[in-house]
């Protein structure tokens, strides 16, 4: 009889705590991304690089981590000038293909209602100006 009642304590604590655990909230999640040139015509030490494979770009961060049901911000700036410096940011899950023209700043948003590992790029310097956007299963 006292096994049955420790057990049942011990249950009654288990449910406690099971109920009195914060539930996962959606919340907004903002990032700020920016164009970055990592192998440029501008810059006289690289003229090999840039003769052998071209001006190279980058998002910078290029990674971004985020939960399902999130509402997700992503402020972009073009930081180049230069009339040939226009990218894109598209993230083809999420059915976003969005201009950069050079120094502009854009601001995306979207809900992550899809988990996984989902690529985003720029149409124009593929697959280099990538990255990654994570969406974790919600808790």
């Amino acid at each position: 009889m006292r096994t049955i009642q420790i057990n049942g304590v011990a249950l009654a604590f288990v449910s406690v705590l099971a109920l009195s655990a914060p539930a996962f909230a959606a919340t907004t999640r903002t990032f700020y991304l920016q164009t970055v040139q990592w192998v440029s015509k501008k810059n006289p030490d690289q003229k090999k690089a840039v003769a052998k494979f071209g001006e190279v770009y980058g998002f910078a961060p290029n990674t971004l981590v985020v939960r399902q049901d999130d509402h997700v911000v992503i402020d972009i700036r073009n930081l180049e000038s230069g009339g040939d410096d226009g990218h894109t940011f598209t993230l083809k899950a999420y059915g976003i293909n969005k201009s950069l023209p050079p120094l502009s700043s854009v601001k995306i948003s979207f809900t992550a209602d899809k988990v996984g590992i989902f690529q985003f790029s720029c149409e124009f310097h593929k697959p280099w100006m990538s990255g990654e956007l994570v969406v974790l299963p919600a808790k």
